[in-house]
């Protein structure tokens, strides 16, 4: 599949739009497929019922491992609720079948949705279809696509606009459709999971920002080009006339990629939009440069941050901020837990959370933040990415590595052939003893970071839980430590 087509990979399941209106929902049968262990499917189900729709669940995983999206459920009638397994009898007399994003298209039951012809849609699908498009932006991307969503949402506070901040972020925003407002603004995260399920001919933003592009998730899609097309079906046509594409300088989006359907602004060296001197050169709706003043948070930092300034910046003029509300959110913006969040300093060693890069290149992007000597505790479950790259970098780097999880000796392995040397690598079953061996090393005026570069599905539910792990672990060292055990110098 290329990701022009609705056909996903091994099935000929064809994604549709709604064919009804949120207020015609009442009677309609609804099968949510995949719940999903922290709530991910609880807004849209509470959404379908309060609006008069049968709803029924069906979830692979078993009962016991739905907790916390069960309590969210408590009290709601729900038609019928299968764990642990799909069952034909749920497509019985159904008329929407909503699949969950983190349903992989190789997952059989998909085939029997497709063979029975019932209308197969998404939570994205929904909201894009219902909500007004002419105030929507999507922001997609293989990394800072989060940060720049928050940060946009935020500029526009600060320059007094109404906001909703949503989607692949957590959260959705159909619950928006209860209080309809013309003037508030929304600014939705998607995924490439989202993205590729986007029905053919269906709906899309006036505004889409594609943060970046690298190959990222291949054990989902099964190839580059797939992934990369996933992202670039946002870009198909609007129905809006002033639609816009705010994209990257570097590829594939570069001099020689077209968008005739929507006006491109670049950000980046040469782009439209511009870090130059201090200062953000911004292409506002009318053509004209925008200069921000760019004082950026600790959180935004290095070329990363910048980047990710930049195109919340574009986003938020299109949306109606002010110069004024852009920069102040840009000086004040805390940063995203588990994302490149700093932990403060415990005897002199820096301790950073950055458990949600889950790529290699976002693990490179922290890397390249330090200059201080960095103990690194990377690892996790490999996604199909190429690791090149990495090693290549990590070379460079004045570092420690301590390879843990089911990606170990592979990363172990790129590390070595990549020419970081054997004295300078550890391997280790997982984060807890990969935090123990970085503690032992570890000196004053360095850094202990968790960037994994890779999923956390081998041993956490979710890259939140690996990183509240990591704080835990930073949290118990720093109670039980003596004071005699702080580095007094010595390296190795």
């Amino acid at each position: 599949m290329t990701g022009s087509t609705d056909i996903v990979e091994g099935c000929d399941l064809q994604f549709q739009p709604p064919d009804r209106t949120p207020d015609q929902l009442d009677g309609l049968r609804v099968l949510v497929l995949g719940l999903g262990r922290h709530g991910g499917g609880t807004d849209l189900i509470l959404f379908l019922v309060s609006h008069g729709a049968t709803v029924s669940i069906s979830e692979d995983a078993p009962e016991k491992q739905l907790a916390t999206s069960l309590a969210k459920l408590e009290g709601i009638d729900l038609h019928r609720k299968t764990f642990g397994g799909h069952c034909s009898e749920d497509l019985d007399a159904c008329d929407w079948v909503v699949v969950n994003p983190a349903i992989k298209p190789s997952t059989p039951f998909l085939e029997e949705i497709a063979a029975r012809g019932l209308r197969a849609v998404t939570e994205m699908g929904l909201a894009l279809s219902w909500l007004p498009s002419k105030h929507l932006a999507a922001i997609t991307g293989t990394n800072g696509k989060s940060t720049t969503c928050v940060l946009a949402g935020r500029m526009l506070e600060e320059s007094g606009k109404r906001v909703s901040v949503g989607g692949n972020l957590g959260g959705s925003l159909l619950a928006e459709l209860d209080r309809p407002d013309p003037q508030r603004r929304y600014v939705v995260e998607i995924s490439s999971f989202q993205a590729e399920r986007l029905e053919q001919g269906g709906s899309r933003p006036r505004i889409v920002s594609v943060t970046n592009l690298s190959p990222d998730h291949l054990d989902w899609h099964g190839n580059e080009s797939r992934y990369f097309a996933a992202k670039q079906r946002l870009l198909e046509p609007s129905k809006e006339v002033d639609a816009v594409a705010i994209l990257p300088t570097g590829a594939p989006f570069g001099t020689g990629f077209s968008c005739p359907h929507r006006k491109v602004i670049r950000c980046g060296d040469e782009g439209e939009s511009r870090q130059e001197d201090g200062v953000l050169s911004v292409s506002s709706p009318d053509g004209e440069k925008i200069s921000i003043p760019y004082h950026p948070s600790l959180a935004l930092e290095g070329p990363a941050g910048s980047m990710n300034a930049l195109h919340a910046a574009t986003i938020a003029t299109h949306l109606g901020a002010t110069v004024e509300g852009i920069s102040h959110a840009i000086e004040t913006f805390p940063g995203l837990p588990h994302r490149y969040q700093d932990l403060g300093e415990i005897d002199g060693v820096r301790f950073i959370d950055d458990s949600k890069a889950t790529s290699p290149e976002s693990a490179s992007a922290a890397l390249a933040r330090s200059d201080a000597p960095v103990h690194w505790l990377c690892g996790g479950k490999p996604k199909g990415s190429d690791l090149v790259a990495l090693a290549d970098f990590a070379r460079e780097r004045n570092l420690h590595a301590y390879c843990f999880g089911a990606v170990q000796q592979q990363l172990y392995e790129a590390l070595i052939q990549g020419g970081l040397g054997d004295d300078r690598l550890q391997r280790h079953p997982d984060l807890e003893t990969a935090f123990a061996a970085a503690l032992k090393c570890a000196r004053t005026g360095e850094v202990v970071l968790l960037s994994p570069g890779f999923a956390s599905f081998d041993q956490y539910s979710c890259f939140e839980e690996r990183g509240d792990h990591f704080q835990q672990l930073v949290e118990g060292w720093n109670k039980s430590r003596a004071p005699s055990c702080a580095g007094d110098g010595g390296h190795r």
